[in-house]
């Protein structure tokens, strides 16, 4: 709730082309911190997972709780 939808091109921009900040990689998957245009700070995560078929309830859920864990501190 909350979360606005957006676009490769606006998380590219608000990563600066994924040169960013990275808050933390692991297997599969790096978080990147990123600011959108309007200075709201977000976390971006791009993970090896291509197709939707391929990503479980479980995988969502330990997905949640590790960016939560790596956010956290920045709050």
């Amino acid at each position: 709730a909350g979360v606005p939808k957006l676009n490769r091109a606006e998380l590219e921009t608000a990563c600066e082309d994924f040169s960013n900040i990275v808050i933390h990689c692991y297997e599969g998957c790096t978080i990147y911190k990123g600011t959108l245009s309007n200075e709201v700070e977000i976390a971006v995560v791009s993970t090896l997972i291509t197709s939707s078929q391929d990503w479980s309830k479980d995988m969502e859920m330990k997905y949640r709780k590790k960016v939560f864990s790596f956010l956290s501190p920045y709050k």
